[in-house]
Formats: structure tokens, C-alpha cells, sequence
């Protein structure tokens, strides 16, 4: 995903001095709400542990930049949070967790213009990093997911210039992630595969400028 972020960023800066392409850069601050359900699983012969699902919400930045495609209303776009985030696995132990780092979502968005203000709309993928997870006195992490993948779909408000090329957007965008798991053992037991998955929704407000 570092990868898609330099090469994407370098695109911006070589189209940057076509007549033909806008590169608009921008950055964007609000609330994200996500939900995770970790699914039910077995532990030995007896034990069954069931699903449970939690909440939590936060603020957060991003910065973004998008390459238009030509003399068309499309846009290729990617968006990166500068922050780490720790995501407790279980309320009650603070010492059960796990740090998301680079969240980069590459996407491609419809602008259409209606007189007063821009409506657009926005799909892509995101992905995440996984650090170490940290376990619970006597339990082990055996093996782990490294990165957390999801698909976006998103719509938002462009308004009109308001000072020196600047516009302000109004956006709310949703991510399904794909599984994750972890496999761990506990006081000796046999090794028990544990997984979740998550959805993430966001309302922000978002300002940038187009060259």
C-alpha cells in the first residue's frame, strides 16, 4: 500500500503540469464510528464462546489527493491518516489490543456539477496495518492477520469557491472490512483460530484546492 501511495502521489505531480488534468489536494477532519463482531468459536471440547459485537467512535484527519481523468468528471483519489490508532479486543482489559497503522484508501470518484454546489460520489478499497497484537496474561498470539482490507462507498457536498481556490465538502462514507484472525493458545490448551470483521462509518467535513 506504500507502494500505491508513491506511485499514485508521483502521478499527481507529473499530470500536475498537463492542461488537461486537475490535481487537487486537500485534508479532512471528523467522527468515525466503527463496529466489530468477533465471530463465535469453540474452545476445547465444552467451551463455547459466542458472538459478541462492540462500538466505538473517534475523531480522526486525513489528508487526500486526487488526479482528474481528463476533461471528464472522474477522479482517481487516495487518502491517508497520519495517526496510529489502538483497537482494544476487550473492554475490561486494557491489555488486550492491537495498533492500526498507515489507513490508505485508493478510490475513484464521480463529481456532478448542479449550479449552486458539486455532488459526487466515491468507491475504493482500504487497508490497514496490523501490529502486534497483545494478548491476555497466559494466552499466546500463535499467528495473526498483518493488515485489515475493506471496501468503501462513500457521497459528499462540494460547495462553490469561498477564498483563494479553496472549496469545503461535506462527506459520509462507509467500509465493509473483510475478515481478520488471530490463532492463539491459553494455559496450555490446544490452539483456538479467533475472528472478527468490522464496519466503519464516517461523517467529515473536509477542505482542498484544485491546480
Amino acid at each position: 500500500m506504500k507502494k500505491l501511495i508513491a506511485t499514485i502521489f508521483g502521478a499527481a505531480l507529473f499530470f500536475s503540469t498537463s492542461a488537461y488534468s486537475d490535481v487537487t489536494v486537500g485534508l479532512k477532519v471528523g467522527n468515525g464510528d466503527l463496529e466489530g463482531t468477533s465471530k463465535s468459536y469453540t474452545r476445547g471440547t465444552a467451551t463455547n464462546q459466542a458472538s459478541v459485537t462492540a462500538s466505538k467512535d473517534s475523531m480522526f484527519g486525513a489528508v487526500f489527493a486526487e488526479i482528474g481523468l481528463g476533461a471528464s468528471p472522474v477522479s482517481l483519489g487516495v487518502e491517508y491518516v497520519p495517526f496510529d490508532a489502538n483497537i482494544t479486543l476487550d473492554g475490561s482489559n486494557s491489555s488486550t489490543g492491537a495498533e492500526l497503522s498507515d489507513y490508505t484508501t485508493a478510490y475513484l470518484m464521480y463529481m456532478h456539477d448542479t449550479g449552486d454546489a458539486n455532488l459526487y460520489v466515491k468507491g475504493g478499497v482500504s487497508r490497514a496495518d496490523i501490529g502486534t497484537i497483545n494478548a491476555s496474561e497466559n494466552t499466546t498470539i500463535n499467528s495473526q492477520d498483518t493488515s485489515l482490507d475493506g471496501v468503501m462507498v462513500g457521497a459528499g457536498l462540494q460547495t462553490d469557491e469561498f477564498a483563494n481556490g479553496m472549496v469545503g465538502r461535506l462527506e459520509i462514507t462507509y467500509t465493509d472490512f473483510d475478515d481478520v484472525s488471530a490463532t492463539t493458545t491459553s494455559n496450555g490448551s490446544a490452539s483456538v483460530k479467533k475472528t472478527g470483521d468490522g464496519e466503519l462509518l464516517t461523517i467529515t467535513f473536509g477542505v482542498s484546492k484544485t491546480f
